[in-house]
């Protein structure tokens, strides 16, 4: 059921490691950390413990990151793929985060594979692409802005439909739009400093040189205005 605000479903498909957890809460409490203290009633669900859940149980959907991989074989991935399909005919409110925005493009006929380059870590800097300064996703924003990022598969080709809205030297799609209402950012508007860092000490050798973490201080608006231009304008209308 609606809420005057907006209720959003929180889908993971996977958790962080154990030791994040402990320190600072699993992949959803990220999230809604940013989204309870607007009003948002965030509901989680978790694909460990369930099937995907019914498209319409919310009024628009986040889809987080995961350990794991969109180009894993592994059936719960075909679950979440057909999902997502689901909830785009359905045209349901819906942002990926990493894991999700490349979920996001394999639903929906692009592809993804592993960097050649290799990870991309730590604070980095992204350049919204002419359709992404029109995006409601990035209103108020300027045209370059600092990101967290902590990935190691990427979008090689978009969808059917889908459209570039920012991009940087490592990752030609950072973020993405298929139609009015479905988005996707590789990179982590959740992420808070201290999260990036501790991801960054995790990965440190898997990467040369070692990446800089710094403030990023408009991720979160990601959130907000996917809720305030996607959401809540539909509750409302």
């Amino acid at each position: 059921m609606s809420v005057a605000n907006g209720s959003i479903g929180i889908l993971k498909p996977g958790s962080t490691y154990a030791g994040m957890i402990e320190r600072f809460g699993d992949y959803d409490v990220w999230f809604r950390r940013v989204l309870e203290p607007i009003g948002v009633d965030c509901r989680v669900f978790a694909l460990s413990d369930a099937p995907p859940p019914n498209p319409d149980a919310v009024d628009g959907w986040v889809v987080t990151g995961a350990r794991s991989s969109v180009v894993d074989d592994d059936p719960r991935v075909e679950d979440l793929l057909a999902w997502i399909r689901t909830v785009v005919e359905h045209q349901k409110p819906l942002l990926g985060v990493c894991y999700g925005h490349q979920a996001i493009v394999a639903a929906l006929g692009g592809r993804v594979e592993v960097h050649p380059g290799g990870w991309e870590l730590g604070t980095v800097e992204v350049e919204l692409t002419d359709e992404g300064r029109e995006d409601p996703l990035f209103a108020g924003y300027p045209d370059r802005f600092q990101v967290q990022a902590t990935h190691e598969d990427y979008v090689v080709e978009l969808p059917p439909g889908g459209v570039s809205l920012a991009s940087n030297g490592h990752t030609m799609v950072q973020a993405l739009a298929v139609g009015e209402s479905c988005r996707g950012v590789q990179f982590h508007p959740e992420v808070t400093t201290d999260i990036s860092r501790d991801f960054v000490a995790r990965r440190v050798h898997l990467v040369n040189p070692t990446p800089v973490v710094t403030d990023a201080p408009l991720s979160t608006r990601v959130l907000t205005n996917f809720v305030d231009h996607f959401v809540r304008t539909r509750v409302r209308s």
